[in-house]
């Protein structure tokens, strides 16, 4: 049966087949909805909360802008040390502070990705955070132009792939990465 259930689960993520046909596949072979709490598990997670998630943090960076204007114009006739804690300190944390919350506004529409990670032993992890797919399609190819090894590049090629899929919505199935045999898995959802 866990040869089966290998195929199965092989063949998922390869993209042959969704993840309810895998569902239904792994049932027939009695392996479905009473597998071990180690398996994997397929369904999308409900992400309630990404509605409102960019809304701490850009309150928290706004605050942090005021704060560091309001301390910046305190300081403005500084000299000595002071001078130098505005220049070297204020200024730097003042300016983070405004890209993060810039970055979180305007990330307050994009998608989100969840990533869950579930042990064999029934622990499990996940986050769900915004993903800026554009910035992440940048990143791999320039990393891809940084990289000669033929093999690595060929990764990052895959990688982009499965981030223009999930860009463009096409991607309707999780992406689910199987560790090993013993119930181990890495799932990547889109929503």
């Amino acid at each position: 049966m866990s040869s089966e259930r290998d195929k199965i689960l092989a063949m998922v993520e390869d993209g042959t087949i969704s993840a309810e046909e895998a569902n239904e596949l792994l049932q027939a072979v009695g392996e479905g909805e009473s597998q071990p709490a180690g398996g994997p598990d397929f369904s999308w997670p409900e992400m309630p909360q990404r509605e409102r998630a960019w809304q701490r943090p850009f309150y928290l960076s706004l605050g942090g802008v005021v704060t560091g204007g309001v301390l910046l114009l305190g300081t403005r006739k500084a000299s000595g040390f002071w001078g130098i804690v505005r220049l070297f300190v204020l200024w730097p944390l003042t300016l983070t502070a405004a890209i993060i919350a810039l970055i979180t506004y305007f990330s307050k529409e994009s998608p989100w990705i969840h990533v869950r990670v579930k042990s064999r032993t029934g622990e499990e992890f996940s986050v769900s955070l915004p993903f800026p797919a554009e910035g992440l399609q940048k990143a791999l190819r320039f990393a891809r132009d940084q990289v000669e090894d033929e093999d690595v590049r060929e990764k990052i090629d895959a990688a982009a792939e499965i981030l223009a899929e999930m860009d463009t919505g096409d991607l309707k199935d999780p992406i689910v990465i199987d560790i090993n045999d013993e119930g181990e898995s890495v799932q990547v959802f889109l929503n």
